[in-house]
């Protein structure tokens, strides 16, 4: 949660900055024409009064705190800017004090609009990040589980991927297919089915706790699992843990071909040491060729490496395992 806030917070900040750049070339025009204009009466021969040069430095200040998207910091260093030079002049008496407290408070004013127009921006520039991540989201997470989707998997994955690479870390795909799944839903609606589904994704979670474990509704009754920064032993580990604790769901079984008296699933792994050429699809492709030999293998077990695993049932207790 709260890095999901400090990112909105950095998008927000960089629309502000984008803001007040497009701002710069305006303002750098405004500053020109009140040179301009300043000098007018100069140019056609007239001795100008002091306080009309004292005009021209709280009006600069003026357009300033009212063109650009200031924090309050920058908002009230300007000000008392502002402020400042007024006193000189009034100090120098080169204007009165009738002309300092107007300036003084048309300032103020320009500090207070400064303050609601950036209130204002950046209330509606969070609520528009807060949304598109929002709909980012939902765009990409399965809707019956609240896993990611397929969509949301090959992003996820993507970074990931680049990022396992660059570090040189170990990484690996667990695929997982729930056995005679149609079964469930012929006999006893897909309601049941779905909330099967929900069940084997709460266990998934369960499982692979790790802010770095990438999980996924890839389909159907399909499901993928994408770890690194730990070796073959420690993911072959949590396959076995979730197969067990999936199996613990004590889920009866609705195939009559079914050998097991509970719900199971077969898996498939596949793992790599990332090389500079190496890409995510390949390894999929390998991860989906151990799970068809799973299935292929009598079901309820585990294909990696070019073996079957054989995964024994534990229908009573939590079966998950820790890791670091």
């Amino acid at each position: 949660m709260a890095e999901n806030e400090s990112r909105i917070e950095q998008q927000v900040k960089d629309r502000v900055k984008a803001f007040n750049r497009q701002r710069i070339a305006p303002m750098i025009a405004i500053g020109f024409l009140i040179i301009a204009f300043s000098h007018l009466p100069l140019i056609a021969g007239y001795e100008l009064p002091p306080f009309y040069f004292a005009m021209i430095c709280p009006l600069g200040f003026f357009f300033l705190l009212v063109t650009f998207v200031l924090s309050f910091r920058q908002a009230v260093i300007i000000f008392s800017l502002s402020i400042f030079f007024l006193a000189v002049f009034l100090f120098l008496k080169q204007i009165c004090p009738a002309f300092f407290f107007m300036s003084a408070l048309v300032s103020a004013g320009a500090f207070a609009v400064s303050q609601k127009i950036a209130r204002d921006f950046i209330k509606t520039a969070t609520e528009e990040v807060s949304t598109t991540d929002r709909l980012k989201l939902e765009a990409a997470t399965d809707y019956l589980t609240q896993l990611l989707n397929r969509d949301g998997l090959e992003q996820a994955v993507e970074t990931a991927w680049a990022f396992c690479k660059r570090n040189k870390k170990h990484v690996g795909f667990i695929m997982a297919d729930i056995d005679y799944f149609k079964s469930y839903n012929d006999v006893l609606g897909h309601l049941e089915g779905d909330k099967i589904l929900r069940k084997i994704a709460e266990c998934i979670e369960t499982c692979f706790k790790r802010q770095t474990d990438i999980m996924s509704r890839f389909g159907g009754d399909e499901f993928i699992i994408f770890v690194s920064g730990i070796d073959d032993d420690q993911i072959l580990e949590m396959a076995k843990a979730l197969s067990s604790t999936i199996y613990s769901l004590q889920i009866e079984a609705a195939d009559q071909h079914n050998a097991f008296k509970f719900l199971t699933v077969s898996m498939g792994i596949a793992t790599s040491d990332l090389q500079a050429h190496d890409l995510s699809i390949d390894l999929y492709r390998q991860v989906d060729k151990a799970l068809y030999r799973a299935k292929a293998r009598g079901r309820n077990c585990i294909s990696f490496n070019g073996k079957i695993i054989k995964t024994e049932p534990e229908p009573i207790g939590e079966a998950c395992i820790e890791t670091k």
